[in-house]
């Protein structure tokens, strides 16, 4: 054994290595594509030859291919034969010229040829030459190495054993193509595809292995091959299924010893040079699309004809061979140089049709010189906006990302012509971007240089501090998603950038996001960044909860979740504790592989935190994450959503959404959506305000405002909202468009909606002149490849090709439209073998083509209320809608272009005998096969026609099938609409017309009939549905209560729930009902016997033989009876389908209503009561249907659905029985914000308690004026609902936020109950109060208009301006129409809701102030912020906050100047000395931190409050400033808190300062 070891590394060469023998093997290479099972089609090549092998040098050697064959094989295996290629000719030159290799130790170096060998033939020989490649180690017989070889460097195994009957040693190897060191390979296509370990754990979807065989004969002088055999299988599983998979095999590669010859081989007379290693080598295997073999000999000529073909071609509909012509020309684009590009552009650019399908076809070609031409046609303003933006949008995604195209595009990205215009330099620079990022995603190293021009600008954009340009960059630095970046992005971030106060949130938020990207390259690297953000709670939240978005993005550990999930249970602001909850929640029912383990991490966290967080309304954030995974398809969906609110407003701020995909182990993000200013989605922030703010608002605000902010202490207002909406959209994880909508964009489109009428007239004479239109659109939706070597030298590949052209025609004479779209799409999806002279694969080709011509008519009588819609009689093609998808075996090659080989997967020989079948009936469900009916053999064809008729309109629709399977192939459905239709007509009659305009008469069946009496009856029974006795039946339900118990929720009975309506109530019990209903019964059922129709809506058919079908609806209403009756009836001669509704307000409270339909409406019917009223101080809604009689299908389905969807909506389930073919629901309203929802059905009940509304539901509106119209109580409803509300009865303040205190106002002096807080000042409201027996009086600055509203002799009294207005029956409109006064109950209210005050209410008992839900978190005063926030309450005007109530309470008092006007307060605020001293603070003098209320200089106090407040301490003797601004005081440190005086009411004697 050990002789052979050593003497195999001289293999080849011993004894003759000086002389002139040579060594002769026959090759031969057999390739397949297909599936492995017999019987069915594969395609694949065959190559002969003899192999001659002789030494040249010391370990060099020629090798020269004896007499060359190739072969094509498409046909059933294994019966068929392979045919001999007619390229055997014209590649034999080539292939038998001598290569020259080094071979040292059983190992290949370097190769040498001439340069007239192309290098795929020079692959072919590495083929042959990588079955000499060996690893042999002297002491061992089993090892495992990564070996190099053809494919690259991968893991081999070697087992080594001997055959010492036959005296040979045998050596196999076998090597793991999916576990590689470095693998050639060349993917197009795949940038944005990540790889899912995760998913492929049970099964890869791309695997590949090679096994090799040697025969060894040892001989006197060394050892000789006698035999090798090599194996090659590449399996592609798109799903997980057991012996399930295509299969492309090398299926065998031998070398087999034949003789040793004496003559060496002869080189040619010609220069060999190194022309690289064993490995393969890549030449133009991209240019060639493998779904059609072209000859290209002129490209510039072809590409023409391409183009005549496509251009000059009716598009009257798409016919199903345009995508693939379109690819065509793409192919013959990528072969042709940037100056013939140039040429055509040149001759065909001002031919609008010729121009479309160069600028569609241009990016796909994807090529250095596709781009030249491009930028070249960009730079020379060629092209229009819209026309740079599609083509550089597709341009970026598709052009070959390496170091040239980087280069030449960043040239074009920062031309001085494209970065002057404004909407160029956006979607330039965003390419950019993606254009770093997709050659990083591909290449082995990413070199930072190519990022250098991004990370200068970055530099000049910082030290100039422009928000737009900071803005766009950190996108494009999102977008390239290189590691190096994370520098320079963290500037902007706080804790890591020395200029944070110059940023403003909105870039900081932009800067986390811009991490996301770079996230999936370098996961730690990010983390420990946005870890530092979340954890620091003096951040902001907004950015916050950014961070932790981020944060998932790089998939933290389990003990990085446990560790957040404990931080988070002491966090001080719900916002973020609401987010981070919910989240973690949501991922504890994920099923997808990829977040399995994150899972369980937070099924772990989740149980740490507290439950509490879970019953947060919709106000506070959340997040949603909702997936799908089908292990066994390998396919699956991950959709989140993270909501950012502040509580302050309905809308939420800001909305994060994303939809990732997954599919054969590959997954990527197909669409973002978020809501901030640099993410994806609508910023919501500020478009409230921009729509519903006066636009009567100055810059300039009124003189008494100026005052009262200046005479408020260190008064910060808060920075006003600058941009009003944002959006971006990432595709594929790549932003590719962003838009800001700010104050000029809505000033402009506020322009612009003046000119809609003068546009829409001509839009209308236009349409009455005629107008004709025509247009295409092509579109390379995917080009997928993954290109890699075979062992024997040839490339393979797996692709996905998608294109698809979409047409529209258009007709409009005088309002007549005929309108022609189609679509025509081709799919093709390949694997096999594909070269620039043969190609053989199996290939799946889908085509779907779609026409559905259509030809409408509209008319409109404006005076007369009629609107007519026609659809004319049409002739539609005999397929409307055709899919096809077939699975072939094809060959081909460049000497036969037109002789391509193709065979069918499934044979006909498989197939057996075709049957056919057609069937058509009336109605689709009638075709279903009965359930004792066998399935139908999958070997057998199927051919079936099913046709359903649309009841009563006479349109015929066809469903034809033909299939063809085989268990594992399938052939899709063809859909079809055949033969002549009739047209349809749509009437809309409003007004007394209506009656006039109906088809058929309405007639109800006699009132002495028996069947009348049964309708009459049913109506009676629903008009008095209580009156038999006090308790109806539905208030007696049992009411639900719920235990909570470790394993389920239970449900038991209690006591009965009563109506307490009292109106309801009322009517009942004093029989005022029946007089009510006595009219109703005593009038015939139909109301259209007294009554014209309100309305009529007629749908008919139009036929030639005028005969009528269709149906009209009729509405009635009777205003005496506040009855509404709709009647819809079959216009059929003889049809007497009818449904007939009838519905009548029993009271402002209950409203009943019966739909019956049917024969004569009396087939089927139902009976619906639905009201509202009072369970003891809860609101309740009822709603009670009764099943008359409904189709089986209906009861079943709901049967069926019920238990499901209550599972899904967090319902408990009960088993109690309820009333028969009877469905109630309740909802009681226990407080404002949660609802208890109870629903009975038949066989079970399901209920819900403490559902946390959205927004609040308050009730008072209503229930102070229960007689007011509805329109004012939905009004009332949606001010208290969406408005913030503040409020102060006796002594008690309630804040926006719901935080309630008690306080002392300080007498005669005015303080600030609520303020815009922003630059813009729109409002101050003021009060004050004289003494301490009298009321408090308000004042309201808003516009320019100065109103107090104050009691004189208990009455309320009104001053604008300082002239009283009488408030007998008050009512003031500003000449703007913006500020309303008026008398409002027994008080006043002020309405000014588009300056932001909503309402001001005053009266003697209480005052009410709402601000508008826009203006919520810009507020200050006593009132507070109005941001939801209920921790941070006391914010005095500085913007500080205080502990104590009453230091924030007196902070908001306007000091006066002067102790000598009566009208003013006599108060100021001051830093006091603290009077008496701690005994470890002898020698030293301390201060008040915060401002104390004290009387002004010759003033005495009258009363007094002692309040609570932090000093600073100096030592004495040093001396405090106490005049100096006082805002410098709350940045001291607070040494000690002691009790200090304060002043609330001053008396001033003549002699004060």
């Amino acid at each position: 054994m050990r002789t052979v070891l050593m003497a195999l590394t001289i293999a080849l060469v011993v004894p003759d290595l000086a002389g002139t023998g040579t060594y002769v093997y026959k090759y031969e290479a057999l390739l397949f594509s297909g599936l492995y099972q017999e019987g069915l089609a594969r395609a694949g090549i065959k190559i002969n030859s003899k192999v001659l092998i002789s030494a040249a040098a010391e370990n060099a050697f020629f090798l020269k291919l004896s007499k060359p064959q190739l072969f094509e094989y498409s046909g059933i295996w294994p019966t068929d034969t392979f045919v001999t290629s007619k390229l055997t000719s014209e590649l034999s030159a080539q292939l038998q010229i001598p290569i020259k290799f080094e071979y040292t130790n059983g190992k290949v170096g370097r190769i040498f040829t001439p340069s007239v060998v192309p290098t795929t033939v020079i692959n072919l020989h590495r083929g042959i030459l990588n079955i000499l490649q060996l690893n042999l180690k002297k002491t061992q017989n089993i090892y495992e190495v990564q070996e190099d070889g053809v494919q690259g460097i991968c893991e081999t195994q070697y087992l080594i054993s001997e055959d010492e009957e036959n005296n040979h040693t045998i050596i196999t190897k076998s090597r793991d193509l999916t576990l590689c060191q470095e693998r050639i390979m060349k993917d197009v296509g795949l940038t944005y595809i990540e790889k899912c370990i995760e998913c492929q754990q049970r099964e890869k979807s791309l695997s590949g292995v090679a096994t090799y065989s040697y025969t060894m004969k040892p001989t006197t002088t060394g050892v000789v091959f006698t035999e090798a055999t090599v194996q090659e299988i590449h399996q592609f599983t798109p799903h997980y299924e057991i012996g399930d998979a295509t299969q492309m095999e090398t299926i065998r590669q031998t070398w087999t010893f034949l003789e040793i010859m004496a003559s060496p081989i002869i080189p040619i007379s010609a220069e060999y040079l190194a022309r690289g290693s064993l490995q393969y080598e890549f030449s133009t295997e991209t240019l060639w699309s493998p779904i059609q073999l072209m000859r290209i000999s002129n490209p510039q000529a072809q590409i023409v004809d391409a183009l005549n073909h496509l251009a000059t071609k009716k598009l009257e509909e798409v016919h199903e061979d345009v995508p693939l012509k379109y690819i065509q020309l793409i192919q013959l684009m990528r072969f042709a140089s940037a100056d013939a590009v140039e040429g055509i552009w040149s001759q065909f650019k001002t031919r609008p049709n010729f121009r479309k399908w160069i600028l569609d076809a241009v990016p796909a070609v994807g090529t250095l010189a596709a781009l030249k031409f491009i930028k070249k046609i960009i730079l020379a303003d060629e092209l229009s906006i819209p026309e740079f933006t599609q083509v550089l949008l597709a341009a970026v995604h598709m052009v070959t990302a390496n170091l040239d195209t980087i280069k030449m595009y960043s040239g074009l990205a920062l031309s001085h012509k494209v970065q002057e215009t404004p909407v160029l330099r956006d979607v330039a620079m965003l390419g950019y971007g993606t254009m770093i990022n997709r050659y990083c995603g591909g290449a082995l190293e990413c070199p930072v240089e190519i990022l250098k021009p991004i990370h200068e600008i970055v530099t000049e954009v910082t030290a100039e501090t422009d928000i737009a340009e900071i803005t766009l960059i950190l996108k494009v630095l999102g977008n390239a998603g290189h590691p190096a970046s994370i520098k320079y992005i963290t500037k902007f971030l706080p804790l890591f950038g020395n200029q944070i106060p110059n940023f403003p949130l909105r870039v900081q938020v932009g800067a986390v996001l811009a991490l996301k990207a770079v996230a999936k390259k370098e996961p730690k690297l990010v983390q420990n960044v946005v870890l530092q953000i979340f954890v620091n709670k003096d951040l902001h939240p907004e950015l916050r909860m950014v961070s932790w978005i981020v944060l998932f993005e790089t998939k933290p550990g389990m003990g990085l979740v446990i560790t957040l999930a404990r931080a988070l249970s002491k966090e001080p602001n719900l916002q973020v504790a609401s987010l981070v909850y919910s989240h973690m929640k949501a991922l504890t029912r994920s099923t997808s592989p990829e977040f399995a383990l994150i899972a369980a991490a937070c099924n772990v966290a989740i149980r740490i935190l507290s439950p509490k967080l879970d019953k947060l309304s919709f106000l506070y954030s959340k997040a949603i994450f909702l997936d799908g995974y089908e292990p066994r398809l390998m396919v699956g969906a991950v959709g989140s959503a993270f909501i950012i609110n502040d509580v302050a407003t309905v809308l939420p701020r800001a909305v994060v959404a994303k939809a990732r995909a997954y599919l054969a182990g590959a997954a990527t993000d197909v669409i973002e959506v978020s809501s901030y200013e640099d993410a994806v989605g609508i910023r919501t922030d500020g478009i409230q305000e921009a729509l519903l703010k006066s636009p009567f608002l100055k810059d300039e605000m009124q003189p008494r405002m100026k005052q009262v902010l200046k005479a408020l202490t260190a008064f910060k207002a808060l920075p006003k909202k600058q941009p009003l909406g944002s959006i971006y959209v990432k595709l594929l994880g790549q932003e590719i468009a962003f838009a800001n909508v700010g104050k000029a964009v809505l000033e402009q489109a506020t322009q612009l909606g003046g000119y809609i009428p003068e546009l829409a007239g001509e839009a209308l004479k236009a349409m009455q002149n005629g107008i004709a239109f025509k247009y295409a659109k092509p579109l390379l939706v995917a080009e997928v490849r993954r290109i890699f070597p075979s062992v024997a030298g040839v490339p393979m590949e797996f692709s996905l090709y998608t294109a698809a052209v979409a047409a529209a025609n258009l007709k409009d004479v005088k309002l007549t439209a005929e309108i022609l779209p189609s679509i025509a799409l081709q799919t093709f999806a390949v694997m096999g073998l594909n070269t620039g002279f043969i190609q053989a694969a199996s290939m799946a080709r889908g085509k779907i083509s779609t026409c559905f011509p259509l030809k409408v008519e509209a008319k409109f009588d404006i005076p007369n209320a009629n609107f007519k819609i026609k659809v004319f009689p049409i002739v539609l093609p005999v397929h409307a809608v055709t899919a096809r998808i077939e699975t072939l075996a094809v060959t081909r090659n460049i000497k036969e272009v037109n002789a391509e080989r193709i065979t069918p997967i499934v044979p006909k020989a498989v197939v057996g005998q075709h049957s056919q079948e057609s069937e058509n009936v009336n109605h689709l469900a009638s075709v279903m096969p009965p359930a004792e009916e066998p399935e139908l053999r999958t070997s057998t064809p199927v051919h079936r026609t099913l046709c359903s008729v649309v009841p009563h309109i006479g349109v015929k629709a066809c469903m034809e099938i033909m299939s063809c399977n085989a268990d594992f192939i399938k052939n899709t459905t063809l859909y079809n609409m055949i033969g002549q239709h009739g047209g349809l007509e749509l009437e809309v009659q409003l007004g007394p017309r209506a009656a006039k305009k109906l088809l058929k008469e309405i007639n109800i069946v006699d009132a002495k009939t028996p069947k009348f009496k049964i309708v009459l009856q049913k109506l009676k029974e629903i008009l008095e549905g209580g009156q038999r006795n006090n308790n109806s039946r539905f208030f007696n339900h049992n009411v639900l209560f719920y235990t909570r118990s470790t394993s389920s929720r239970s449900i038991r009975s209690s006591s009965s729930v009563r109506s307490s309506n009292p109106h309801l109530s009322k009517e009942l019990s004093s029989g005022q009902n029946s007089e009510r209903f006595k009219p109703v019964k005593e009038q015939a059922v139909f109301l259209g016997e007294s009554l014209p129709p309100v309305f009529a809506i007629i749908a008919r058919v139009v036929r030639v033989d005028r005969k009528l079908l269709g149906y009209q609806l009729v509405a009635y209403l009777d205003r005496l009876t506040s009855r509404v009756q709709i009647i819809v009836v079959s216009i059929a001669v003889k049809d007497n389908w009818k449904m007939c509704a009838n519905s009548i307000l029993l009271s402002k409270q209950e409203v009943a209503a019966r739909i019956a339909w049917g024969a004569e409406c009396q087939q089927y019917a139902i009976s619906i009561n639905a009201g509202a009223g009072n369970r003891g101080p809860s609101p309740m809604a009822y709603l009670k249907v009764k099943c008359e009689k409904v189709p089986t299908i209906i009861t079943k389905s709901l049967a069926e659905y019920i238990p499901g969807a209550a599972q899904m909506t967090g319902l408990a389930i009960s088993d109690e029985k309820n009333i028969e073919r009877q469905i109630e629901l309740v909802i009681l309203v226990p407080t404002e914000r949660t609802l208890d929802i109870i629903i009975k059905t038949p066989t079970m009940t399901l209920s819900k308690s403490n559902l946390v509304l959205p927004i609040a539901l308050t009730f008072e509106a209503v229930q102070a004026n229960p007689e007011e119209d509805v329109i004012n109580i939905i009004r009332n409803l949606y001010i208290e609902a969406s408005s913030a509300k503040c409020s102060k009865v006796r002594n008690t303040l309630t804040t926006f936020n719901h935080r309630i205190y008690n306080y002392v106002i300080p007498l005669s002096c005015y303080q600030v109950l609520v303020q815009d807080c922003t630059s813009e000042h729109k409002f101050i409201v003021l009060i004050k109060k004289e003494n301490v027996f009298e009321h408090e009086d308000l004042n309201i600055k808003v516009a320019d208009i100065d109103v107090n509203i104050y009691h004189k002799r208990s009455a309320m009294k009104v001053k604008m301006n300082g002239i009283e207005v009488p408030t007998t029956n008050i009512s003031y409109q500003h000449p703007t129409g913006s500020i309303r006064i008026e008398k409002k109950g027994q008080g006043i209210a002020l309405y000014a809701p588009s300056h932001g005050l909503q309402e001001v209410y005053c009266d003697t008992d209480q005052w009410k102030i709402y601000v508008a839900d826009w203006m919520k978190g810009q507020t200050c005063g006593l009132c507070g912020m109005a941001d939801g926030e209920i921790v941070q309450n006391y914010r005095t005007p500085s913007g500080y906050l205080t502990k104590s109530s009453v230091s924030f309470v007196h902070s908001w008092v306007l000091p006066a100047e002067s102790c000598h006007d009566a009208g003013q307060c006599h108060m100021k605020l001051e830093t006091v000395e603290l009077e008496k001293q701690k005994s470890d603070r002898q020698e030293s003098k301390c201060y008040s931190v915060e401002p104390v209320l004290r009387c002004l200089p010759g003033c005495l106090p009258i009363r007094t409050s002692h309040i609570t407040v932090g000093y600073y301490c100096l030592p004495s003797n040093l001396k405090s400033n106490l005049s100096a601004n006082l805002s410098s005081n709350y940045e001291k440190t607070e040494d000690l808190i002691e009790t200090a005086e304060a002043h609330v009411a001053c008396y001033c004697t003549e002699e004060c300062v």
